[in-house]
This record gives C-alpha cells, sequence and structure tokens, in this order.
C-alpha cells in the first residue's frame, strides 16, 4: 500500500476513530487502527468489539491495500507532523509502515498481514432511518448518561432504553434509585414499533460526532448505526429485559415547588459541603408556603441551611435526598426554572424545567422514620 494525505484531514480522523479503542483489551490487533487505501480513498476503522468507527477522506493512492498499526504510536506522530502531507508506504511482507514527511521519515512496526475482526453491519433493507440534527445527542447525553447504572449485576441498566415509535422517540435510563425520561420528535418514522437498548457509550460518542452536523440513525438485527459524511459509528445492542420504568413515574403530586435552576443549583452545591465530608448524611428538603429549605447536618462535621423564596402548591412536606444524585438532576435541566413535584414522603419525586415537557428526571427520596 502507498498514499498521500493531508496531515490535519488524517489527524482529525484519528482523533474521531482512537476514541473507540480500548487500551487495556487482550486482543492485541483490537488496539490498532487499520488503513485501508483504494479509490481514491483513505478508510481508518477501529473497534473495541461491542463498537466500530470508521472515517473517511480523500487521499492520493498509488497502491491499494491494507495495514494495521498501533493506535496510539499513529495517532500521536500523526497530530506532531510539521507538514502539510505525508506519505505512507507499507511493506507486505514486514508489517511495517513508512511515513515520509518532508526530508524526514518515520517507521512504525504494525501487525504484519493481520486485519482488525470484521465487524458485522446492518443488513440494506433496513432502510427506515431517523435525522438528528445538530445538538440533539449532547442534549440527550447531558439528560440521561448520569443516570445510568454503574453496577455490572444488572447490565441492561448500564444502557439506555430507547422505544422508538410512529413520529416519537423515548429514551430512558435508570440505576433502580433514580430515572431520566427524554422524548423527541421524529415525524419522518413509519416503520414499525421497536424498543432496544444501546450502550452509554454510543451515545457519548455519537454526541461528539452531532455536535455541528446532523446525524443519521438506524438499527436492525441488534446492532445501532450512527452515520455523518465520511464517518460511521457502529454498536452493538445490549441484551436483557428493560424494566417497566412506567409504574414508577407519579401521576399527581402532592407539593410541587418552583424554583429558578441556578439558585437552587447554588445552594445544593453549598449545603452539599457538608453532605460531602460524611457521605452518610442527607439533604433535606422542607417545603412551606412560599418557601423552599434546604438542610445538612453532620454531627462531626457542622451543619448548613438554605431558604429560597419560591412559589408552592400542595401540602408542607419534609423529605431527605442523596445530595449527589439530587444534584446531578438539577445539572441536567438546560432551563432558567424548574419545578420539582412531590408524590409524598417515601415516593418519586419528579423534577423538570417549567418551560418544556419533553424531558423529566424521577429521584427517589431516602427512607425515613415517619
Amino acid at each position: 500500500m502507498k498514499f498521500s494525505a493531508s496531515q490535519d484531514q488524517t489527524a482529525s480522523a484519528l482523533q474521531q476513530v482512537v476514541r473507540v479503542i480500548q487500551p487495556q483489551n487482550t486482543m492485541a490487533i483490537a488496539t490498532g487502527i487499520q488503513l485501508e487505501a483504494d479509490n481514491s480513498r483513505l478508510h481508518l476503522s477501529a473497534t473495541d468489539l461491542s463498537n466500530h468507527i470508521l472515517a473517511e477522506i480523500p487521499c492520493e493512492v498509488s497502491e491499494p491495500g491494507y495495514i494495521v498499526l498501533p493506535a496510539s504510536t499513529l495517532n500521536d506522530l500523526i497530530h506532531r507532523l510539521p507538514t502539510a502531507t505525508f506519505e505512507l508506504s507499507t511493506n507486505s511482507h514486514t508489517g511495517r509502515a513508512s511515513i515520509r514527511y518532508g526530508r524526514n521519515t518515520a517507521v512504525i512496526n504494525g501487525f504484519g498481514q493481520d486485519m482488525l475482526p470484521e465487524f458485522p453491519q446492518i443488513p440494506q433493507e433496513h432502510n427506515q432511518a431517523i435525522t438528528l440534527t445538530p445538538g440533539t445527542l449532547a442534549s440527550l447525553s447531558r439528560e440521561l448518561l448520569f443516570a445510568c447504572s454503574k453496577d455490572d449485576s444488572r447490565p441492561v441498566l448500564k444502557g439506555v432504553y430507547m422505544k422508538i415509535t410512529t413520529g416519537k422517540l423515548v429514551l430512558v435510563a435508570t440505576d433502580g434509585s433514580r430515572l431520566s425520561h427524554s422524548w423527541l420528535p421524529i415525524p419522518d418514522y413509519l416503520d414499525v414499533e421497536q424498543s432496544i437498548v444501546i450502550s452509554p457509550k454510543l451515545l457519548s460518542e455519537g454526541s461528539r460526532l452531532n455536535a455541528t452536523e446532523s446525524l443519521t440513525l438506524r438499527f436492525g438485527s441488534g446492532l445501532i448505526e450512527l452515520s455523518a459524511p465520511r464517518l460511521t459509528f457502529t454498536g452493538r445492542l445490549l441484551d436483557g429485559q428493560y424494566p417497566d420504568y412506567d409504574r414508577v413515574i407519579p401521576n399527581d403530586y402532592v407539593t410541587q415547588c418552583r424554583v429558578p435552576t441556578a439558585d437552587l443549583r447554588g445552594a445544593i452545591e453549598r449545603v452539599s459541603l457538608i453532605a460531602a465530608k460524611d457521605r452518610s448524611t442527607p439533604i433535606r428538603f422542607r417545603v412551606e408556603s412560599g418557601i423552599l429549605e434546604l438542610s445538612a447536618e453532620a454531627q462531626e462535621i457542622g451543619q448548613a441551611k438554605e431558604i429560597l423564596d419560591c412559589p408552592t402548591n400542595g401540602q408542607d412536606i419534609d423529605i431527605l435526598f442523596n445530595p449527589a444524585y439530587i444534584l446531578d438532576a438539577v445539572k441536567s435541566l438546560d432551563s432558567e426554572e424548574l419545578a420539582i413535584e412531590f408524590s409524598g414522603l417515601q415516593s418519586p419525586a419528579k423534577i423538570r424545567s417549567t418551560d418544556q415537557s419533553s424531558y423529566f428526571h424521577i429521584l427517589l427520596p431516602l427512607r425515613q422514620l415517619v
């Protein structure tokens, strides 16, 4: 193989592709990036065996071919090249790649004639696609990923549940103590209703690809695919039955308060300084007519209390929350004002923006003697 390519285009493609690689992967070749040149295009691909990413850039191909090179070495070298272009040639017998830039040459030892493990693709007959406008996945990542479980005992809860229906895409994440729920319209989807569970990596990495340009989402045969011009990210779906989350979403509330998001976040952060010193310390929310009082007390540390004036409805309530969880919930909202709806002393609370209804968060309170 022999080709010449732009340094900045190659560096940009490598920066996207290298993110899927797990350096600790026990399969050595899976720590590499495959370069394949043909028809004036350079294809760069990588996999962690659960996900696969493919990028494509233009290049001048003298001899078509392929090679797999160590990701870290290749990425670091290309990013540091001082020239606008470079030439890469391979020796099919030794598995080495020579990279010429100006009068200089670097040689990288590759993986011989081996190729990356073949990753499955979605059959072409699965042609129903969903278009995601720029920034969509960034918002979904902020709203959902923090609520995914970190516990290996229930792997399906480590993913994000996705329900696709005519005109609507619903996404849910839960770890059993909290739940994030979001949806967005998909007017062009007219296929059958489907439910899948995707890995959080696909959502987080997809948000980077979706930052400035639209993405196309396709799924089928146990796979999900995100594609943009010159870039495709494919991931395996997670196995397992997702729990019936609808039953924990309260239909009504006994108490509601509305408060500026920035004011509440600041108050939680300050009161949580006490709770953070003793992880068993909860944060107390007390709602009375016209006020929301937050407090925390740790016997060996101290105590803190803040009072926020805010509109309230319903009965007085005194309830305990995990300070980290309530702060995560408030941070997930992108609005000037939020509403907290309490459905009972030991029942789930709903936290949502007051200016839109496409996203809300459900948080279980800490158990307390009543």
